[in-house]
């Protein structure tokens, strides 16, 4: 997997969602867990 460092350095501060839209999170499914699951 291949990602822009440089555009998620300038998303600082933005929503993961917003980050997700535009496509620099590359996941095939948004992650899914609860925190302190031992399995995410």
């Amino acid at each position: 997997m291949t990602v822009n460092v440089e555009a998620l350095i300038n998303s600082l501060g933005r929503t993961y969602q917003e980050i997700f839209d535009k496509g620099l999170i590359l996941y095939k499914a948004k992650p899914n867990g609860f925190p302190g699951d031992e399995v995410i």
